[in-house]
């Protein structure tokens, strides 16, 4: 007997892969092995099926960033594998996922930028937050702009299909992208501790 977690399951792993429109119930029922009578009993419509898909998919995005953050009070390094981890979970759609998101699913696709400018903003916001405090991050930043400025290179690189490059950028290629971005809002002092440790912070990813 099938189990609504393994359909969810299953059925990101298409949809984040082809994008939604691509991905037919049939699509969804062969590749779980049942019929789609079967996974009608189970899940009411493909509606139904998508919000769950996005509630499930955010809801294990929240878990990985959350486990990607060590208890110890480097600020650089816990910022650093926030955002490697922010990296690795994008990397993951197919651009066609998060435009048939804004198309066809206003909704579900409201829960993505909700989560993105609050349970992202509030994690990164924190750690810039106290580089402040701790004098390693210059005092007159607009956190909200520095957040969405970082967050915005990541979605324009990896999820923008119309985004024109001679040669595709590669994810370490991206994450150095931010590291050079997180290096221009530190003070002198950020600075220097910052590039002490700047091999340890670009080998996170």
């Amino acid at each position: 007997m099938i189990d609504e977690n393994t359909i969810i399951k299953k059925s990101y792993a298409l949809y984040s892969r082809y994008g939604i429109k691509r991905v037919s119930v049939d699509d969804v029922a062969f590749m779980l092995g049942i019929s789609k009578k079967t996974l009608y009993e189970n899940i009411i419509n493909k509606n139904i099926l998508i919000e769950k898909v996005v509630n499930k998919s955010l809801e294990e995005f929240s878990r990985k960033v959350n486990e990607s953050q060590s208890e110890d009070e480097d600020i650089f390094n816990n910022l650093c594998q926030v955002y490697a981890t922010i990296l690795k979970e994008i990397a993951k759609l197919n651009p066609s996922y998060v435009h048939d998101l804004k198309k066809y699913h206003g909704i579900q696709y409201k829960k993505v930028l909700e989560f993105r400018d609050n349970v992202l903003f509030q994690i990164v916001s924190g750690y810039v937050s106290r580089g402040i405090e701790t004098g390693i991050f210059r005092n007159d930043l607009n956190i909200r702009f520095v957040f969405f400025n970082q967050i915005s290179k990541i979605s324009i690189i990896l999820l923008d299909s119309a985004f024109e490059c001679s040669k595709a950028l590669s994810l370490r290629e991206t994450y150095s992208l931010l590291l050079n971005d997180i290096r221009g809002i530190t003070t002198l002092r950020g600075h220097e501790i910052f590039d002490k440790n700047y091999e340890s912070l670009s080998q996170i990813l």
